[in-house]
Order: C-alpha cells, then structure tokens, then sequence
C-alpha cells in the first residue's frame, strides 16, 4: 500500500510536537517525585486532560468505533453506560484526602497510598504492586493492539513494524520525562483528539441522514445493534449491568492511571472544577461509537467495503473518505489516543515493579536516582512483552480493554475506595480483598479469554463486576472480625484532629 508523502509528513510533524514535549518535560525531572507525581503538582485544566486523556486510548477510539460496528449500543452500555457517574464519584470520594496526603507524606503511587493506609503493610503492598503491573501488562497489550492496526491499515506495514515504530516513538518521548511528559502530552493529544472525532462523528451521522435515520436504518439491519443488551452471547445483560454497576460505578477508579493521577493535583482549590471538566471532555468517547454504527449503515446499503475485523472500521473510513493531509492528522490524532494511555501505564508499570515490590516491598536498597534509572529500564521491559504479546489480537480491542479495566477494577477499587472513606477497615481485611480480587477479577478473567474461552468460567455473569463484588465482602467482613485499626492516613483530617482533642480533653 502507497501512503501519500501529504499523509507522512502530517504525522511525522505531530509526533515531532509529542517528541519535543517528551524532550522538554525530561528536564523538569530531578527526582522520583518529579517522575511519579510532578513534583508541586498541576493545575485544574492539565489534571482533567491528563486524567481524560489516559481514559480515552486509542484502544477506546478504535474499540468504540469497531464495537459500534459490530455490537452497536451493547458494549457501549457496559463499558461507559455509568462510568461518567463513576468518574464523578472517583472524584468525591477519593481526589481531596490523596490531594491532602501527597503533600504530607512521600506517596508517589497507588501501592503506596495502600500502604499508608493500612499500617504499612509490606503485604498490601506487594500485593497491590503485583495487581498495578499485572493489570497494567494487560493494558499496555491493548494499547499496542491499537498501535498495529493504524500501521497494518493505513500504512501496509506489518504488525511487528507497526509496533515497534508506535512504542520506539512512545519511549523516546515519555522515558525520560515521566508523568510529567505524559500528562503535557495528554493535554496537546486531547485536544487533538476532541476535534477530530467531534468532527469525524457530525460528518459520518450526517452522511446517513442524520441520528435518527441512523437508529432507524440499524434497527432495520438488526433491530439488536440498537439494544443495550443482547438477548444471547457475550452481551446478554447479566455481563453488560454487572460490569457496568460494579466496575463502571462503584470501582471505576481502581485503575492506578486514573487514581494516581490525583496526587499530582496542586491543591484543593484545584479540585472544584476539575469533575465538571473531566466529565464534559470524556463525552468525547460516546462520538466513536456513533462513527462506527454509521460505517454499519453505510456498508449494509453498500456505500461502503466491508472490513474483515470491526476494528480496522476508523482507519478504513479515514482512508476511504479525505485526502493524503487530512488522513495524516487523523492519523496523528489515533495515535494520539493510544499514546495519551499508554505513557501512563509505562511509567506505572516500571514504578509498581521497582518503588514498591523491589525497594520498598522487599528492602532493596536504592538511591533515588538508581531507582529512577532502574523504573525505566522495567518499564521499556514490560512495553516490549506487551508488543509480543499483541501480535495475535483479540476479535475486539474494547473487550480486552473491557478485561484490563475489570482486573485493575476489581483488583484495587474496593481498598481504596473503602479505605480512603471507611475508617474500619483493618490491613487484614486489605489483603483479603486483594487476594479475592486478583484471583477473581484478574486470574480467572485472563483464563475465561484464554483457557476457556469457548465456555468461561461462571458465564453469563461478567467475571470483572463479580470480582469486584467478593472484593468488597472480603474487605469488608474481614475487617469486621479483626480488631480495628488506626491508620496514618487520616492524621491530617478534621475528624481526626477533632477526634484526638476530644479524647485529650477527656484524659485531663
């Protein structure tokens, strides 16, 4: 396939902005606390972005717009159906007592918020790291997915190119400047992102007359595609409404590149806009699977080529609908999608493995340089399995997506969100709950995709929300039958500082 000189140099002009952030944030980086959580923080406008922007993958563009395809509402049901209250909720519970900790202690990822919270657990800790790199293995694959299928489809390029070109460019950009690379780059790759697929959506809707010819025409080429669930197979509704309440509502925020990204809000000021920002920026996400319903259309009237895999169905239209310029920024704005998600999970993945399993997990001693150095080494480890592993994709990248999301839901939601607000909760019933969760939510979902994939292990139920679920009993039942537990936590916090005056007053 011949790809127009127009198209490249569309796309090798954005990657040189993304590279030259990458390249400028490195020098702002000077110590783990300026690659983990940016040292003094960031303001409203670069947090929602940041946070939106990790939220919002290449897999999640792509994967809309090939789950509209080929499932119409039904993933989109399960997969963001309430996850903007669950983004909103995150934010209540959770953004205001991580912003307070961050600038009291040297908590620079989720296994060491866990930590302080409940005693300084080694095994919370080491338990909630090997969920983090886990869960974030997992997600890396997803993101690589999407890499090589803009480089198989756009370019002609083979998979093994396509990813090796898509996580060269992601390293050199964010390795040396961390969080602070990959939130700046978020921030310049949504608003990429936003104007194309407002516009790609308006223009595809339109081109089959409009919303509701849309919902007509698909119901008349299968009255399913415009149900919020299936009556059989993957998207019956015990899958779709378990996943949506439980992961999308009461967890959502248990993915580590969305929780972590609050200890590097500046102060609590900062806090009360950013849920209204974040929100409004994430209906971005809803546009895709709007484009890939009315690709659906186009082809059943025969307007438009069939694609063998539904999400190869927004690097097709591209092909088939602007010219060599416009293509390339297209281009640049899918891979700015995949980019903004996948910086994060890299530097969370070498962090996970490095600050919280190797030095402060097993005692290892490192400088804080030498743990620097080492966190990108692990990190740049974990992008290149993620690469093998992606050379045979899914059917559908939303749905491994789906999977990644559930793990890390099921894995980390309910220690922190009950943690953070439940002052009861006791260590003993942390490491309950993360045994249920990694076990439920992360190793039998990865063997119902793998092992048994052709009858899945308590199939209709969808395995993620049902692991979230036993993860929340553990923690809680455990922490009622054990003894309970004062927690440094909450030292900073009105009740605490009320609490201990009351008792002191008391005592004289």
């Amino acid at each position: 396939m011949s790809v127009s000189p127009w198209t490249l140099l569309a796309v090798v002009l954005y990657m040189a902005v993304v590279v030259v952030i990458g390249l400028v944030s490195t020098k702002r980086v000077n110590s783990m606390r300026d690659y983990l959580v940016a040292g003094d923080g960031f303001g409203r406008w670069i947090v929602s972005f940041g946070i939106v922007g990790a939220i919002v993958s290449g897999a999640g563009i792509l994967g809309n717009a090939g789950s509209g395809y080929g499932t119409g509402y039904a993933m989109y049901v399960m997969t963001m159906g309430l996850s903007y209250l669950g983004l909103a909720l995150a934010y209540f519970l959770l953004a205001k007592p991580m912003t307070v900790i961050a600038k009291k202690y040297p908590v620079y990822t989720l296994p060491d918020v866990l930590a302080l919270r409940y005693g300084d657990s080694k095994a919370v800790r080491i338990l909630s790291a090997f969920a983090t790199a886990f869960g974030c293995l997992i997600y890396l694959v997803v993101q690589f997915v999407a890499i090589s299928y803009v480089g198989t489809t756009i370019f002609g390029w083979s998979r093994e190119l396509s990813l090796l070109v898509g996580g060269g460019i992601v390293v050199l950009y964010c390795i040396g400047g961390g969080i602070v690379a990959a939130m700046w780059t978020n921030f310049f790759q949504l608003l990429v992102l936003c104007a194309f697929v407002v516009y790609f959506a308006v223009h595809t809707v339109l081109e089959v007359g409009g919303l509701t010819a849309l919902h007509e025409k698909l119901a008349a080429a299968d009255p399913k595609l415009v149900e919020p669930w299936h009556d059989s197979g993957a998207f019956v509704w015990q899958n779709v409404l378990v996943y949506a309440i439980f992961v999308g509502l009461l967890a959502y925020a248990g993915v580590p590149h969305i929780s972590t990204k609050f200890l590097t809000i500046k102060n609590l000021e900062v806090i009360r806009w950013i849920p209204l920002i974040s929100c409004f920026l994430y209906l971005f996400a809803v546009a895709a699977t709007w484009i890939g319903m009315a690709y659906r259309v186009q082809v059943e009237a025969g307007a438009a080529r069939p694609v063998e895999e539904a999400d190869a169905v927004l690097p097709t239209l591209m092909m088939d609908s602007f010219g060599p310029f416009v293509v390339g920024i297209m281009i640049a704005a899918v891979l700015a999608a995949v980019m903004s998600t996948t910086d994060s999970f890299m530097v969370l993945s070498g962090a996970s493995v490095v600050r919280d399993i190797i030095k402060q997990g097993l005692g290892v001693q490192l400088t804080d340089r030498q743990e620097m150095f080492w966190s990108r080494v692990v990190s740049v480890v974990c992008m290149v399995i993620a690469g093998v592993i992606a050379l045979n994709p899914p059917d559908f990248v939303l749905s491994l997506m789906a999977v990644a999301w559930g793990a890390l839901a099921a894995m980390l939601g309910p220690v922190l969100y009950l943690g953070v607000r439940w002052r009861r909760a006791t260590k003993e019933g942390a490491i309950a709950s993360l045994i249920a969760g990694i076990a439920i939510g992360g190793v039998v979902a990865l063997l119902n995709r793998t092992v048994f994939a052709s009858d899945p292990i308590l199939a209709p139920w969808n395995i993620a929300g049902i692991g979230v679920i036993v993860s929340y009993l553990a923690l809680v039942i455990v922490s009622l039958m054990t003894k309970p537990q004062e927690s440094r936590m909450f030292e900073h916090f009105p009740a605490a500082r009320q609490r201990r005056a009351v008792a002191s007053e008391g005592s004289a």
